[in-house]
């Protein structure tokens, strides 16, 4: 019996929905090293998401559990097709054919050897992207694309229905409420200048920024919220006020890589550390000093050495999940900034690989 989570990742694989099924399922390796489906369905999303590197990978996987699956071995002789490998891709599409004389896939795939036999030919067509309609499930380009425009029409007459009947129902809407009943006393000093702080600010100063946080908050923007907060909290803000700001920290929400609105770089943080903790970012570069164990992986991220050109800089960073890791590959990495004696590390929330 297949467990809820595969069962979640099959209907967004059979939707289209690759990267949320990248999502769901690459933090679960540890969890599901003997499920088939489980290497299946990333591996097919991660050929339809462009990171071929992560295909080959969980493809393998996949075949080794179940040898003479024919979409598996389709999948991969896309993969060596991709890398230019024809033999690799020959030799797998005849084992489909032994199995299955009339594959339609691996039949295609031998007519596009054929048909491009001169380099150039071969290596214009793999840059047309054609080349993905060999893979097990890829539909037909123009129906897809007929279909898409005829749901996105569909979809833009309701949309600009919806808002223009209800326009003061969705900018009441947009508000949240657990934000907006937390307020600073409207009377009387919000400042302690007894304080030892980094920030020193007015009262009329403290409390414009404390009304900014809670507009990022309504405007979802929690991590610019969190760095306001940390700013009133580094403040001579008085005690009440840093209390009704740590409240306002809980409501923060764990972003994924397409909802983070805010990406801080790493030389916003290096120029003020302490004014990021506790807030998200989304880098990318390369691991050094990889280090797993049964319950957590570690490694130093080098910061903005994805292209082996420029290093920004180096940060530990800790996941307490399962994920493929090679630090042959570069790798970009959601987490939050977290301080930890005198110094930060990152927290992961994610983690992708490509080429």
């Amino acid at each position: 019996m297949r467990s809820k989570t595969i069962k979640k990742a099959s209907k967004y694989f059979k939707i289209g929905k690759y990267n949320k099924v990248l999502q769901l399922l690459e933090s679960q390796v540890f969890r599901y090293r003997q499920n088939f489906d489980f290497f299946y369905y990333l591996g097919i999303s991660c050929i339809n998401t462009s990171d071929f590197g992560g295909g080959y990978s969980y493809l393998k996987r996949a075949i080794d559990i179940k040898p003479d699956d024919i979409n598996t071995m389709a999948g991969l002789a896309l993969v060596h097709l991709k890398r230019q490998e024809k033999s690799e891709a020959l030799q797998l599409w005849f084992k489909i054919l032994d199995i299955d004389p009339n594959n339609k896939l691996a039949k295609k795939g031998l007519e596009i050897l054929k048909k491009y036999t001169k380099q150039e030919d071969f290596f214009e067509y793999l840059e047309s992207g054609k080349f993905l309609n060999l893979l097990p499930g890829r539909k037909s380009l123009n129906r897809v694309i007929g279909i898409f425009i005829i749901v996105f029409i569909s979809l833009l007459i309701a949309i600009s229905t919806f808002l223009y009947l209800n326009n003061d129902f969705l900018n009441e809407g947009l508000k949240r409420p657990e934000i907006s009943v937390i307020k600073l006393n409207n009377f009387g000093s919000v400042t302690n200048n007894n304080l030892i702080s980094d920030y020193v600010f007015t009262d009329k100063e403290i409390r414009k920024l404390f009304e900014s946080v809670r507009e990022y908050f309504d405007n979802f923007q929690d991590n610019l919220a969190m760095r306001e907060i940390n700013r009133l909290l580094l403040s001579n803000a008085d005690n009440e006020t840093k209390e009704k700001v740590r409240l306002l920290s809980s409501y923060i929400t764990i972003p994924d890589f397409s909802t983070l609105k805010t990406n801080f770089s790493y030389q916003d943080f290096l120029e003020t550390p302490k004014l990021y903790n506790n807030c998200y970012i989304h880098w990318k570069g390369r691991l050094s000093n990889l280090i797993i164990t049964e319950t957590v992986i570690k490694f130093d991220f080098l910061v903005g050495y994805d292209e082996k050109k420029i290093l920004e800089g180096i940060i530990p960073v800790t996941l307490d999940f399962g994920a493929r890791i090679d630090s042959d590959f570069p790798i970009e990495v959601l987490g939050k900034i977290v301080e930890s004696d005198n110094s930060y590390v990152i927290e992961a929330v994610s983690v992708h690989q490509y080429q």
